[in-house]
């Protein structure tokens, strides 16, 4: 789970900083089919580990993409009124294809991805990622969208 060891210990000590009746609101990573970037990770499957990575549940960013389980965890943490509303949005993720695939390569989940292969796997990860993301160029940017679940919780009285 995306930085708690307990989530419901976590989210039961975030509700303790809230008033009875006070919300809470927050992002977090969800349908992996609808986020562009996480496609082009996808295509590098036979040159990195990727996996499951971007599955509802699992560990990372999307541990949340799950609504069911995320309601589950934010009821047992004392909150109610508990909703999930699918929101997309374009970002920017470079200036073109090679600044884009080296922000996605060399941060988060990438650098964990590219750290367990060696160097030529690196490269030729690398050199794909870019032709995969030249289609998105546009007026100086790389444009890709993402799909993510806005949450919305009131803590119990």
């Amino acid at each position: 789970m995306l930085f708690f060891a307990d989530p419901v210990a976590a989210f039961a000590n975030i509700g303790c900083a809230l008033r009875p009746g006070g919300r809470a609101a927050f992002v977090c990573g969800a349908y992996a089919e609808g986020n562009e970037w996480l496609r082009a990770f996808a295509a590098l499957g036979d040159l990195l580990p990727v996996g499951g990575f971007g599955a509802p549940g699992g560990p990372g960013m999307f541990s949340l993409a799950d609504v069911d389980r995320t309601r589950g965890l934010l009821s047992a943490a004392g909150f109610a009124d508990i909703g999930a509303t699918r929101v997309e949005a374009y970002g920017t993720w470079g200036r073109d294809a090679a600044d884009a695939a080296g922000f996605l390569l060399d941060s988060g989940p990438g650098r964990h991805l590219m750290g367990q292969v060696p160097p030529r796997t690196r490269e030729c990860a690398r050199h794909r990622l870019t032709e995969i993301l030249r289609p998105y160029e546009r007026d100086g940017a790389v444009r890709l969208l993402s799909a993510a679940l806005l949450v919305t919780a009131v803590r119990a009285a």
